[in-house]
């Protein structure tokens, strides 16, 4: 690939370029006792040649650190380290040099220490404090453009933070949490002229006498700003419009103060920017952070009707309508209220093609072309309370209001030997939630600590469907009546759940290293579930499909009570926390008043978590669950439903819940002086039971039913990141591999699959000052499925560049540019496309007004090509994609 050798020729020759006429100053620091300090500062600042620039390093555990110097300039060297007298000396290298140095105890205050040194890089335990003031060169305009240049910190492209390879969970701004705590939103949008110091708060936890009780695998972010932002409205307006009536507006508002911080966020546009993603919306509900505490709830929320329709991200045509709000308000000593409301109004166009290959039978190959109009509303309320004393008690009250409804028209024409079939479906949607959360964590004293949640909560699904065929469908199922060729039908599907979860904790302190800490609680669920699917005939009448075995009306309560303990002790580095939960799942279901499942049964859930920490800096942790958790309520209902034009569902009434194993071995390790960290993680999963599909296939068609089986399954995942930063390059390189075995039931066979995928990800990035930086990404994916009478092989190769040229001290240029190539080995079927993007931003220093001229899709590519794999199809699928904007757009700065 003759374009992607002259990138690695170009980083090649920048990578020499930047070794060139420079010198190694290494050496060891001290302390009196020669003893070795670890994570002291070393800050060396050019004294005679500013375009040299500051270079910094931290130094090791062993007390080792190193700076690379510009040939025969004067730099000042300055040494820092809490508790120390800060060291100060003038060198100028012609060759290499090795220097030690030694340092002595400070006989003034911690706080003198660092206001008067000002060390660019604090590590204290599970936190790691920045000032970015020794990082900033000038040219960066929002926070991702200060982080990406922070020690052990990653952002990529959406804004999603790595910390020596550990995710962010949590954003906060001067100890408030920014919005949710998404820190997308505040890593986007931040000025960077604002901030002052950023702290990373390694196994975080909202209440701070839970600190070293709760083991917390979360990561915050703390974003502090200067004192004159202190109290400051800032933020910036941007407004655009290109060709073919192209827009864009864009307010970011932000004031803060001691008291008060407020955060107002808009976007309208039309160029093809989805303002609320689905992965939005999973962050708002929780995101990692939900994932840890609850994993069935988490995944759960990508199955809702409100993910689906938030699941398509390319466009022939998109409007957005975005507004997001926040408040944070002290209400007094002890007393705080925040609130946000989130606002969005979306319009969408679509055109997908597929060639589908059907796996089962001897089903010709089919063709669909479809094309969707898309009208979503949605909008997220929430309200919280917080009294805390910071020492004895922490309370709490949220409350939140979510509300999403929408219209969706679809227009899909299938073709199979020339035989089209085409079918409309308008479907609209709308969902109302409220939920109601509070949170007591009360100290007693240093041995008795508790903590309760309870959760009440209310919610609405309601989706109506009408679908118009040209063709009989199902017919030895489904009594359609023949009028003209032509088939109305509708369907109704609605589902009210109200729920109760009460979860207790007590933290009981035996002595400093055993820790005892019963827990118990309960969990009450009840629905109603109904679906309708009748014919709308010619004349108005409606045909019902009730006695072909159509239609639910369901009733649906679950009780889990629970109660157990975990133990903790500590062994030197050595931390365990066995434990052990006994769980009753009760369950009751009714079909048209008639009881069809009445059921009562208990399971033990043991655990282990197991962590070794050989220092700050370098961890291993083990962890084993055994999981059991219930399915949806609607895989409950016995009787039919339409679920697509070529797919029926049935529910079973004799589900049970699920037991699952889980085992997760993680190791990760960092080093600021090597600039190196990496992590290592090994998941085995295995299901004991679980609740699967069974699939009767005939053509195209497909009849899915529900089953409680023990049928083996099982999933190992294998994943590594190593990381390699040197003074103007960045060097990543991970992998993953993943092996599945699992069965499944089609045509009354049972059939074994093993499903295997591997991928590596190469990624080099620059770090210049002053000359052209250039990201280069190189993804290389394999995968396979297999199973007696089935084999199939993909490639997948994805490199992608991004370059960006801050020059003539004002503009900066941007071009990001994305090669994607398909093949599938089986068939030798291969694919490709382009896709490129570019934009110039013009912004004089010292002037609030800045411009920007942006261009997407350049080469004007009619649509993004993918292929996907499952057990019953091969699909070749095309996703038309908006076409070639340009963009001319105009911000000023507060």
């Amino acid at each position: 690939m003759p374009k992607t050798n002259l990138l690695f020729f170009c980083l090649f020759l920048s990578f020499q370029l930047s070794l060139a006429q420079s010198h190694q100053l290494t050496g060891q620091i001290t302390d009196s006792l020669q003893q070795a300090l670890p994570n002291t500062n070393v800050i060396a600042s050019p004294l005679n040649n500013p375009d040299a620039g500051i270079t910094f390093s931290i130094s090791s555990t062993k007390g080792q650190y190193k700076l690379n110097l510009a040939d025969s300039t004067s730099y000042l060297i300055e040494i820092t380290h809490l508790g120390f007298k800060k060291v100060n000396d003038t060198i100028q290298l012609s060759a290499d040099l090795e220097k030690n140095y030694q340092m002595q105890p400070s006989t003034t205050s911690l706080e003198e220490v660092i206001i008067q040194q000002e060390m660019a890089v604090v590590v204290k335990e599970d936190t790691i404090t920045y000032r970015t003031d020794q990082f900033k060169t000038g040219e960066e305009r929002k926070l991702r453009d200060i982080l990406k240049k922070l020690p052990g910190l990653e952002v990529d492209k959406a804004g999603n933070v790595t910390v020596n390879g550990k995710p962010v969970t949590k954003l906060m701004v001067d100890g408030k949490t920014f919005f949710t705590g998404d820190e997308k939103l505040g890593v986007n949008n931040i000025p960077a002229d604002a901030v002052d110091e950023v702290e990373a708060l390694d196994n975080y936890s909202d209440v701070a006498f839970l600190k070293g009780l709760e083991d917390s695998d979360q990561l915050a972010l703390n974003i502090k700003l200067k004192e004159g932002k202190k109290k400051f409205a800032f933020g910036d307006i941007q407004a655009g419009g290109g060709v073919e009536d192209r827009f864009l507006f864009h307010p970011k508002l932000f004031y803060y103060s001691p008291n008060t911080a407020i955060n107002v966020i808009a976007d309208v546009n039309n160029i093809g920017q989805k303002s609320f993603t689905v992965q939005d919306y999973i962050d708002f509900e929780g995101g990692i952070g939900l994932s840890l505490e609850d994993p069935s709830a988490y995944f759960s929320l990508y199955r809702d009707d409100f993910a689906q329709f938030l699941q398509n991200t390319d466009f022939v045509y998109n409007k957005n309508d975005f507004v997001a709000g926040s408040i944070s308000q002290r209400l007094g000593a002890k007393t705080n209220l925040d609130a946000y409301s989130i606002f969005n109004k979306s319009k969408q166009d679509q055109l997908n093609q597929q060639d589908i290959a059907y796996q089962t039978g001897n089903q010709a190959n089919e063709f669909r072309d479809l094309t969707t109009q898309q009208r979503l509303l949605f909008s997220i309320n929430k309200i919280k309370l917080r009294y805390s004393d910071i020492n004895t008690i922490d309370l709490r009250a949220n409350t939140t209001v979510k509300y999403n409804e929408g219209n969706q028209l679809t227009n899909l024409n299938s073709t199979i030997n020339n035989s089209t079939e085409f079918v409309n479906t308008l479907a609209k949607p709308d969902q109302v939630e409220v939920s109601q959360v509070f949170n007591l964590n009360k100290q007693f004293s240093y041995k008795h600590t508790t903590k309760v949640e309870a959760t009440l909560s209310h919610k609405e699904q309601n989706t109506n469907r009408l679908w118009d065929f040209n063709q009989a469908i199902f017919s030895d199922l489904i009594p359609l009546v023949n009028e003209d060729e032509t088939y109305n039908l509708n369907q109704d599907v609605y589902n009210r759940l109200n729920s109760v979860k009460l979860n207790a904790k007590h933290y009981w302190v035996l002595a400093d290293f055993h820790h005892v800490y019963p827990k118990a609680g309960f969990r009450l669920f009840q629905s109603d579930y109904n679906t309708l699917d009748e014919q709308i005939l010619n004349n108005g009448n409606r045909q019902s499909f009730q006695n072909a075995n159509f239609n639910n009306r369901l009733d649906f309560s679950l009780s889990t009570p629970y109660a157990g303990f975990q133990y903790k002790t500590q062994i030197g580095k050595l931390v365990l926390r066995p434990g052990i939960v006994y769980q009753l799942f009760d369950w009751k279901a009714q079909q048209y008043q008639t009881e069809i499942a009445n059921k009562t049964q208990g399971v033990w859930l043991p655990e282990l978590f197991v962590e070794y920490e050989f220092n700050n800096s370098e961890k291993l942790k083990l962890e084993y669950n055994r999981r059991s958790n219930f399915s949806n309520v609607n895989n409950f209902a016995n009787r039919l439903r339409l679920t697509n034009f070529n797919q029926l569902y049935q529910g079973n009434a004799n589900l049970e819940n699920q037991i699952y194993n889980s085992l997760r071995l993680f190791y990760s390790s960092f080093s600021l002086f090597k600039g190196l960290n990496y992590n290592l993680s090994a998941n085995y999963n295995y299901r004991e039971s679980s609740i699967r599909n069974q699939t009767e296939i005939e053509g195209i068609d497909q009849v899915v039913t529900s089953i409680f089986t023990d049928l083996p399954e099982e999933r190992f995942l294998l994943s590594g990141n190593i990381t390699k930063r040197i003074p103007d390059f960045s060097f990543s390189l991970s992998g993953n591999a993943n092996w599945s075995n699992y069965s499944r039931i089609i045509n009354q066979s049972v059939i074994d699959y093993q499903s295997n995928s591997y991928a590596y990800n190469v990624r080099v990035r620059t770090r210049f000052d002053d000359l052209p930086n250039l990201t280069l990404n190189m993804r290389h994916s394999f995968s396979e499925l297999n199973s007696t009478n089935l084999k199939n092989k993909f490639t997948r190769w994805s490199p992608d560049l991004e370059l960006e040229y801050d020059f003539w001290t004002d503009f900066i240029f941007n071009f990001n540019y994305n090669y994607t190539y398909f093949k599938n080995n089986t068939t030798n079927n291969s694919n490709r496309f382009e896709l490129a993007d570019a934009s110039l931003y013009y912004n004089k220093e010292s002037s609030p007004w800045a411009f920007e001229l942006s261009a997407t899709n350049l080469f004007d590519i009619d649509f993004r090509r993918e292929n996907s794999l499952s057990e019953f199809t091969a699909i070749d699928r095309r996703t038309f994609i908006q076409p070639r904007t340009f963009l001319l757009s105009i911000s000023y700065k507060l």
